[in-house]
């Protein structure tokens, strides 16, 4: 009974019951220090404080405020860690020793804080997410100027620059946001009476951000922000806003207004941004670094693009994603910048017609001279472009010695094949270089006149102008094919490099193989030291010996994200922990060591290769627990084989030992000598049975497990047959047995007794299921250097599915009577030990027929 529930109810109360196991956050939320949310929050946490929750404070500050430092003396405090920097001690929240002592509430002042170097985070609020990851409650405090989508819009109306900020998506974490509202003249009111702050700093105070324009204009954004948080609460379809964006610094005010719209709009944000950008060089990578590290903490999906061509690039993300909205910027470039450039927000527009564009206009006021430079001497070496040099005067020594041959026209022609050439080994910066030296040369030393720039006829002219454009074109366009091949040849390789890894980690089978395969291909990838380490059962594999380096892998496990050195998190480390994740959920750690951060491109191969070796390892522990869920079936479908058998077949055996038992009490039957004597062999009888189905069961178990071993010695075959016989007991009275030894009674090594048990289960399933009268035959025939044993009956033979008879638990009912479906395949087991084999047929004359071909060794 599911009380009329759909599936989609028990998924929604599945995630309220996992949301209920962390933290919940209460942000006191308002336009600027003094409108009292510090105060608020102090209130509300006397309040829990009466109803019987455990309240600490975490860390918070007064501001020498007299009714904040009045409440702040009746809550307890978590001693505050100290950490020296700069020949300082400095006071911070201790976030190891709150998550130690776990109390229901912590009060957490000053969201926007940047915590002091040595401290586990960079920023305070990374410190509440562990705290809330902890399950533990959390009451916050933070201004609308410190959240990064406003800081544009924030720092242009109060002219001066915001120090610390926070990503919006803390505040979409929030499960309830206070707004403390004030009017400005109340919070000026209250900035003259020293209740804000002390007195020392009120005129300055009044003079810079307490105006009244810059307090009215926060207490709109922060109205304004907080009717946004309430309505993206609302149940309603979601728009999608894409932010393309780049090395350029403009990117973080295209970020922020992308972030804007999207709160406005209640928009999911995603930024795209072109991995193959031309003159990438390190400035450039580090800046779209930073930029993706920015789109992240705004809560935007950070789309990668591998197009050459930005422009295919973005239009690709914007048809993959289905976005509704493009914000992209536009620059103001002056002339000759605009002429050289490409202008990819017109471009767009052309090809983009189904999607809304907003162009976020910018000035760009780099000179076109400048901005030249800057593209060809820091993706060139000063190496390329003095060869470069050389090489073309080499060029023109040769053309010097052949002028007087060829003539100054096809000089040229040599000129712009050299040029040409040269593309194929140079970068574009000198290969523009030697066009524009190769064009000067033949004009100052082989255009008439000879030895000055100047040109007679309007041929030259032409041909001159003509030759300066192809050789600019032809060079650039050289070097720029050189490039795009060395991208796809690189490319390529690590494409090979990772089908490769994949095929591998596909045929390893173990933990330890997955990690070994895994390191081998890392190390043949990246130029700096990498290591594996698979986490399972609380440890790491191979162990992680420094303890540093375990604390900060421990934390990347727990919170599945990057931490230590060039990450915020814990980044005085010496090296950097990424998580391994897969599906199944965290598999261990890489461990990467390195003295300069890895390139965007590494970074990105890196979390390429960890994907898939997580996978690898998440198949193996999926594998795993299969098999264990398999053997755990098929031990539940023995378990009731077993004891269905057992509580059919010990019935009959102790039903009539009891019954006999019961008899032998009687008086009258106990003086006829006749009666007892029958009686006593029915209880003997039974036993026999009962003794041959526990005997059976403890066989089969032994022989699985392995400890069923054989101790061989010199016997004849006519003894184990005699053994297995006298084993029937009362069985063989109603059937004939018969032997013929063929002469083969010759010692041979077995194990007597088991042999002799296997023997005896062909033999009683003769008796079992053959009709009273029935005749069974036991003979030995020798077939080269086997021994073969026969046992055959003639009574209605085996079923037509004769290949499960060896199964366990498989029974016939032939005769009516029914055992436990052990016999035979013990008699197997046995069979195999010795190294022989076993197999069943019918008899042509009616009947079954086993035979047993075990290796003769007299």
């Amino acid at each position: 009974m599911n009380d009329g529930k759909r599936p989609e109810d028990f998924l929604s109360i599945a995630n309220q019951e996992e949301s209920k196991k962390k933290g919940i956050l209460k942000v006191y939320f308002g336009m600027s220090p003094g409108v009292g949310k510090t105060y608020a929050m102090l209130t509300e946490a006397h309040h829990l404080k009466e109803e019987g929750e455990e309240v600490r404070i975490g860390i918070v500050e007064s501001h020498g405020r007299v009714d904040t430092k009045v409440l702040i003396e009746d809550l307890e405090w978590i001693p505050l860690k100290k950490i020296e920097y700069r020949g300082k001690v400095w006071e911070e929240m201790d976030v190891e020793r709150i998550l130690k002592e776990k109390p229901s509430y912590v009060l957490v002042d000053e969201l926007a804080h940047t915590n002091i170097p040595g401290s586990i985070n960079k920023k305070r609020y990374q410190d509440i997410f562990s705290l809330l990851d902890a399950g533990i409650h959390v009451l916050s405090t933070v201004n609308v100027q410190h959240l990064e989508s406003q800081v544009d819009s924030i720092e242009k109306i109060i002219q001066s620059p915001v120090k610390e900020t926070i990503p919006d998506s803390i505040l979409e974490r929030a499960d309830e946001l206070v707004l403390i509202d004030i009017i400005p003249d109340e919070l000026l009111k209250r900035l003259s009476e020293g209740k804000v702050y002390l007195p020392e700093k009120i005129i300055s105070a009044k003079e810079n951000f307490f105006r009244k324009e810059n307090l009215t204009y926060l207490r709109e954004l922060s109205l304004t922000y907080t009717a946004k948080y309430v309505e993206k609460r609302m149940p309603q379809g979601r728009e999608r806003i894409m932010v393309a964006i780049s090395a350029s610094p403009h990117s973080k005010t295209l970020l922020r207004n992308a972030k804007r719209l999207a709160l406005e709009r209640n928009s999911e944000l995603y930024a795209v941004f072109s991995e193959n950008e031309e003159d990438r060089n390190l400035d450039s990578a580090n800046s779209i670094r930073a930029h993706i590290r920015f789109a992240k903490e705004l809560g935007a999906e950070v789309v990668h693009s591998y197009e050459s061509d930005p422009v295919v690039g973005i239009l690709a993300a914007v048809h993959e994603k289905r976005i509704h909205r493009l914000v992209i910027g536009g620059a103001k470039k002056s002339f000759f910048y605009g002429l050289f450039q490409k202008n990819i927000s017109s471009k767009i527009i052309k090809q983009l017609r189904d999607v809304e564009i907003i162009i976020v206009p910018f000035f760009d006021n780099r000179s076109f001279q400048f901005d030249f430079y800057k593209k060809l001497i820091p993706s060139s070496g000063i190496r390329q472009y003095a060869a470069v040099f050389a090489l073309t005067s080499l060029v023109t020594l040769f053309n010097s010695f052949l002028l007087s041959y060829i003539g100054y026209w096809t000089i040229s022609i040599l000129y712009l094949f050299y040029v040409a050439v040269l593309g194929m080994f140079f970068s574009r910066g000198p290969v523009l270089l030697a066009a524009i030296l190769s064009a000067s040369f033949w004009n100052f030393l082989f255009i008439p006149p000879l030895y000055t720039f100047y040109i007679s006829k309007l041929e030259d002219a032409l041909m001159f102008i003509i030759f300066m454009l192809i050789a600019l074109i032809n060079g650039g366009l050289t070097a720029r094919l050189k490039k795009n091949e060395s991208k796809l040849r690189s490319r390529e390789e690590k494409l090979s490099i990772l089908y490769e890894l994949t095929q591998n980690l596909s045929k390893t089978s173990s933990a330890s193989e997955i990690i070994k395969t895994g390191d081998s291909f890392i190390k043949r990838i990246f130029p700096f030291p990498v290591n594996l380490h698979f986490y399972q059962g609380g440890e790491f594999t191979p162990i992680i010996e420094d303890s540093k380096d375990l604390a900060v892998a421990s934390w990347t496990i727990k919170n599945a994200k990057p931490a230590g050195k060039y990450t915020e998190t814990l980044p005085l480390s010496n090296t950097t922990f990424y998580p391994l994740l897969s599906p199944g959920g965290i598999t261990g750690v890489i461990n990467v060591k390195t003295n300069t951060e890895p390139s965007l491109e590494q970074e990105i191969l890196l979390n390429t290769v960890a994907n898939q070796v997580a996978l690898a390892l998440d198949r193996d522990i999926l594998s795993e627990d299969s098999r264990k869920n398999f053997l755990l079936k098929e031990s539940e479908k023995l378990y009731n084989l077993v004891f269905n058998s057992l509580s059919h077949e010990l019935k009959t055996p102790l039903t009539s030992i009891q019954g006999s038992a019961s008899a032998l009490l009687d008086p009258e039957i106990g003086s006829d000598t006749v009666a007892r004597k029958a009686l006593l062999e029915e209880i003997q009888e039974s036993s026999l049975v009962l003794n041959l189905l526990l005997g059976n069961l403890l066989d089969i178990s032994r022989i699985e497990s392995g400890y069923l071993t054989l101790k061989k010695e010199k016997v004849h075959p006519s003894d184990v047959i005699q053994d297995a016989i006298s084993y029937l007991g009362k069985n063989k009275t109603n059937h004939l047995i018969k032997i013929n030894l063929n002469d083969n009674d010759l010692p041979i090594e077995l194990d007597r007794v088991l042999f002799s048990h296997a023997i005896f289960n062909l033999l009683y399933n003769a008796c079992m299921y053959t009709p009273a009268g029935s005749i069974i035959w036991i003979s030995l025939e020798r077939d080269g250097n086997s021994l073969q044993w026969i046992v055959e009956d003639n009574g209605s033979g085996l079923p037509l599915d004769s290949s499960r008879i060896f199964q366990k638990f498989y029974r016939g009912e032939s005769s009516g009577k029914i055992g436990t479906g052990l016999g035979l395949a013990i008699s197997k087991s046995i069979v195999e030990l010795h190294g022989g084999s076993i197999e069943a047929m019918n008899r042509k004359e009616g009947g079954a027929s086993f035979l047993i071909d075990i290796p003769f060794l007299a």
